[in-house]
């Protein structure tokens, strides 16, 4: 229940705030990548929260001074959190290691060609998995619910941090 509600509150800040608090966005990105990919390797526990915590500060902190260049990893991990959870949403079993890099060079063309919406996009994108995929398992959803609660979580965190370019 504890790594439900961290995923689900990681995944809100993400949701809400990931563009305008990049350096946020970069460490909650990098957590959840790191979480998710222990858990497909190694069964997750305590030492998946450790592991993404390392990746979130590190990530965090480069990303106070390294833009341009941990935007393309928070692209990559962005994607790579988030397809696998689209995907198993509609019932497709595959490797979530496979999912992951197709899912990371998605990522990494979306941000090439348009940065700021690229970062909206993303970081609104793992946000909603993050929420609906925790909500899911501690839950108990089915897969159409979920799939509607992404689909509404992703339009809302793509407006509030669209609203949040024009002010800023």
């Amino acid at each position: 229940m504890f790594e439900s509600i961290l995923g689900i509150l990681a995944g809100l800040l993400l949701l809400l705030a990931g563009k305008r608090f990049f350096w946020l966005a970069a460490g909650l990105v990098a957590f959840l990548f790191g979480w998710n990919l222990v858990e497909a390797l190694f069964g997750g526990g305590w030492l998946a929260i450790v592991i993404g915590l390392v990746a979130g500060v590190v990530f965090a902190w480069l990303a106070t001074r390294f833009i341009k260049i941990v935007a393309y990893f928070l692209a990559f991990f962005a994607g790579a959190v988030g397809l696998p959870f689209l995907v198993g949403l509609f019932g497709i079993n595959m490797s979530w290691l496979l999912l992951a890099l197709i899912g990371g060079v998605l990522g990494l063309l979306l941000i090439a060609f348009a940065f700021d919406w690229g970062l909206i996009l993303l970081t609104a994108w793992a946000g909603a998995s993050a929420v609906s995929g925790n909500l899911q398992s501690w839950l108990s959803l089915g897969s159409t619910i979920a799939t509607v609660v992404f689909l509404v979580l992703l339009v809302v965190g793509v407006v509030v941090q669209a609203s949040q370019m024009r002010k800023g």
